[in-house]
């Protein structure tokens, strides 16, 4: 079905470039927005428009969002625009869609009506340990984590079809099987035909995270016309490549591409920022010519825009720092926006939710959250797994702790061979070997200096684990990036110790308990009111008045360990992420000494300040 477009929907003027995409009758769309382009408000014109249109008939909208949040918010935006007509609108994650594929048709594809869904490692290990398939079973964690890549990336995986069967034994799948499963169902002629009656348009919004497990679903929900190789259903990718954090899930930037050229996709570029500041444009554009190689892009532009402010300041130390940040946020909340960041017409007060401080790890955030605390803010967290800790000894330290776990010790093994690159790491039966042979691994993984780890095999109680950690300390030749960032994590751990001790009952503190607390937090919690306080990688997606980026010190941002060419193009790719968030005020701030167990030692600026001096001086 071709996308039929009449004429404007709404009073709100729209620029060219904009319109063009909304207008647009093209059956395959590609358009890269930059951000701050407006790229929601063209999506839901575009939506608006179809829906208005009597010769689409009662065809759907399928609307694919990145997270549950952004499809909540594209269903608010369209509710009071088309009425009664948001019964034709799905507005869902690629999972949530996939799943309701399952829910009908699920039947189809060998599950039964009442499949479930298995999402976190502890159930799927509990699958592995009742089902009898030739697995190692001390690798759960890395074992899934090689299974789910796998399926994103399109490739095989020798133990994929033993996990498979132990899914279909169950009647279950998991959350990369959902999308197998659904796409399997997709490519029964009946079921594709039937979807496409049902779906006229298709939209996809950050499309610089799709990975190639959802490309095939796309696929095969869109079917393609033997004539003209055009889609059936029109489909309009929008994403920005310059925001591709996700390649660790298998997230691939270069899809948007292929799709254009699959489907001779139209193609659009959104330059104009409606969003940021003039500063703040301005470094989006310089820290985008960076990610593209120097490549030309278009100027963007900030119509009516405000100046905006973008400060660089250095500290002392991180307690200094984290003062700062805090006496800079209050200082928003109590007296609002500078006058030079303010559009005309715009309010100046801003609401604590409207406040953003970033870090590349949630570790760098203590000295913040501790300022803020002391002056009766509430604050908001959220960080992912994978960026909860600064350092190699940090990670092993926690997997040491969830060894002790009954039910976390094989997820743990897993961990530990991964981090301590040893595949033929086992989880002996004799305790005694088993430290042995951790004692012996720690000791020979001599680059991060993990041999200091090892008193922690002797402990018998989480309280003891917890002292000695603190009394784990790298030599002073480590380098002052590896110890500083040790030092971070021991105090994360304490303080997330500290947090459980003050949730759980005496009687209850066991190494289980302990070990779910430390799953739970290294999770984080849902946002509730207050100040974020989020990692690079939670902030994707989201836009402030007011960000501030912490901890901008070589080796903290871009991380340390990012010394191949794709982990450092990442890196960007993140600080571009974190820089974006903010669309009036700009903070980035860093401490000239980080702390060690041998006293402070000097940092050196990350060499992303540069893009922003090169943005200050005009680009």
């Amino acid at each position: 079905m071709t996308l039929v477009v009449p004429g404007t929907a709404s009073d709100f003027p729209l620029t060219d470039e904009q319109q063009a995409v909304v207008d647009s009758g093209a059956p395959a769309l590609v358009a890269t927005a930059s951000a701050g382009t407006g790229k929601t408000e063209i999506l839901a014109r575009r939506v608006e428009r179809f829906v208005n249109d009597p010769r689409n008939g009662s065809a759907h909208v399928l609307v694919i969002t990145y997270t549950l949040r952004a499809a909540n918010e594209f269903r608010t935006r369209l509710r009071g625009r088309i009425g009664g007509s948001m019964q034709r609108i799905v507005a869902e994650t690629v999972h949530g869609f996939a799943q309701s594929i399952l829910g009908t048709h699920g039947s189809h594809v060998g599950l039964p009506a009442d499949y479930h869904v298995i999402a976190n490692v502890e159930d799927r290990a509990d699958l592995l340990e009742t089902y009898d398939i030739h697995m190692p079973s001390d690798n759960y964690r890395e074992l899934f984590h090689q299974l789910d890549f796998a399926r994103a990336t399109g490739r095989d995986h020798p133990r994929l079809k033993s996990w498979r069967d132990a899914l279909a034994n169950r009647g279950a799948v998991d959350f990369s099987e959902m999308i197998t499963k659904a796409t399997e169902a997709l490519l029964i002629p009946a079921i594709s035909r039937m979807m496409r009656v049902i779906y006229g348009l298709l939209i996809v919004d950050e499309a610089q995270n799709l990975t190639e497990q959802q490309y095939q679903l796309i696929c095969a929900l869109i079917g393609r016309h033997d004539e003209t190789g055009l889609p059936i259903v029109s489909t309009t990718l929008l994403g920005d490549p310059n925001q591709s954090v996700t390649g660790f899930a298998g997230g691939d930037n270069s899809l948007m591409e292929r799709f254009a050229h699959d489907y001779r996709a139209e193609r659009f570029m959104l330059s104009q920022n409606f969003r940021s500041s003039r500063r703040l444009a301005s470094l989006e554009r310089v820290v985008s010519l960076e990610l593209d190689g120097g490549r030309p892009r278009p100027d963007v532009q900030t119509e009516r825009a405000a100046e905006g402010v973008i400060d660089c300041d250095e500290f002392p130390d991180e307690e200094r720092e984290g003062s700062f940040v805090a006496d800079w946020a209050e200082r928003l909340l109590v007296e609002g926006l500078p006058p030079g960041a303010v559009s005309p017409g715009e309010r100046c007060r801003l609401r604590a939710e409207e406040i953003a401080v970033l870090a590349r790890h949630s570790a760098a955030l203590s000295a913040t959250a501790e300022a803020l605390s002391r002056r009766g803010y509430e604050i908001a967290r959220a960080h992912s797994e994978d960026d909860f800790l600064a350092s190699s000894a940090g990670s092993v330290a926690l997997s040491l702790m969830r060894s002790r776990s009954a039910r976390h010790q094989l997820a743990a093994w897993g961990a530990l061979r991964r981090v301590l690159d040893l595949s033929d790491l086992e989880p002996p039966t004799d305790s005694d070997v088993a430290k042995n042979r951790l004692a012996n691994a720690l000791h020979d993984h001599d680059d991060e200096h993990l041999d200091i780890l090892t008193p922690l095999l002797e402990v018998d109680s989480h309280a003891e684990f917890v002292g000695v950690l603190q009394e784990c300390q790298l030599p002073e030749t480590a380098r002052d990036e590896v110890l500083a960032g040790w030092h971070a994590d021991r105090r994360l751990i304490h303080e997330t110790w500290s947090e459980f001790t003050n949730l759980t009952p005496v009687a209850e503190r066991s190494w289980t308990r302990f070990a779910l607390h430390f799953d739970w937090a290294q999770r984080a919690r849902d946002l509730g009111p207050g100040i974020r306080l989020i990692t690079v990688h939670k902030a994707q997606g989201r836009e402030f008045k007011a960000v501030a980026v912490v901890g901008m010190n070589d080796g903290q941002f871009p991380d340390y360990r990012a010394t191949s060419a794709d982990r450092r193009q990442a890196e960007k790719q993140a600080f571009y992420v974190a820089v974006t968030r903010a669309s009036r005020v700009l903070v980035l701030t860093r401490s000239l000494v980080r702390p060690t167990r041998y006293g402070a030692r000097y940092t050196e600026p990350s060499q992303y300040l540069q893009l922003v001096e090169r943005a200050n001086a005009g680009g």
